[in-house]
């Protein structure tokens, strides 16, 4: 069995790093979302709990696959897991309800504690915050002249201009895996277009047109996701950076997170 190095089993046994977990949807589209739970349990477990997870849990059920990243002030780990399952009680459980984040919160407690096995310890990321500035230049208004579909209302687009969110980018391996790594390059071009700068060894392997998704964890906490294809790489005033062309966004925090926000549910 895999295990975590020193150095990602210590960093993700901290609860303070914040994590994102992506998962395989069924539409064939990566799903990512902030679940800050997370914590390595061992060097060859991780666990969380099952807390508004309503989307990645079907994931993880029907697919398994996983891949999770906490993101640190100067650094990030990707970590690609398999799915165990739930816990209903034991150790796991009984820690998390100890927390004061589960004892004294106004949903519910810790009800159930996901398990996965570490499968491979795959890269760490620079956290490249001055993207996020650089993104901020780029940044646009609402768009309302914009005749392009409204896949991002005012709300998410002022949430991905923010040059201090935490932002996750998603995206597929070759061998259908879903993986993860920190964007705070991402911005809104258009109510349907994001921007993307950085992470090149990660759109270096990616085929124009390959399903991605992108998440946003703001301080409030709101947190929102995004999804479309790669548009490849493309520029503005002599700077370059890549191309999102987005088909769907939704919640993905309380009070419903997976909530479809456009395309409007019938």
């Amino acid at each position: 069995m895999a295990e975590l190095s020193e150095k990602a089993f210590k960093f993700l046994k901290k609860q303070a790093p914040v994590k994102f977990m992506a998962t395989l949807g069924e539409d064939g589209f990566p799903n990512v979302v902030p679940v800050l739970s997370v914590i390595a349990w061992d060097k060859q477990t991780l666990c969380f709990v099952r807390f508004m997870i309503w989307k990645t849990r079907r994931n993880l059920e029907q697919r398994k696959l996983v891949a999770v990243s906490g993101l640190g002030l100067s650094r990030a780990v990707e970590v690609l897991g398999e799915f165990a399952g739930f816990e209903k009680t034991g150790e796991k459980l009984d820690f998390f309800n100890n927390q004061a984040l589960y004892r004294y919160n106004a949903y519910m407690g810790a009800g159930q504690v996901g398990v996965i096995r570490v499968v491979a310890e795959k890269a760490w990321y620079p956290a490249a915050y001055w993207r996020g500035f650089q993104a901020g230049m780029f940044g646009v208004a609402s768009g309302r002249d914009d005749p392009d579909p409204e896949v991002m209302n005012p709300v998410v687009q002022e949430k991905f201009r923010r040059r201090l969110a935490a932002k996750f980018f998603s995206w597929l391996d070759r061998e259908g895996n879903p993986r993860l790594a920190p964007a705070p390059g991402a911005f809104p071009l258009s109510k349907s277009r994001l921007g993307v700068f950085g992470l090149e060894p990660v759109f270096r392997g990616l085929q124009v047109g390959s399903p991605v998704a992108v998440s946003v964890l703001s301080s409030e906490p709101n947190a929102y996701q995004v999804k479309g294809r790669f548009g490849g790489k493309t520029g503005r005033s002599g700077i370059v950076y890549h191309l999102i062309e987005l088909e769907k966004s939704f919640a993905a925090g309380p009070p419903l997170p997976g909530e479809q926000i456009y395309p409007a549910s019938p």
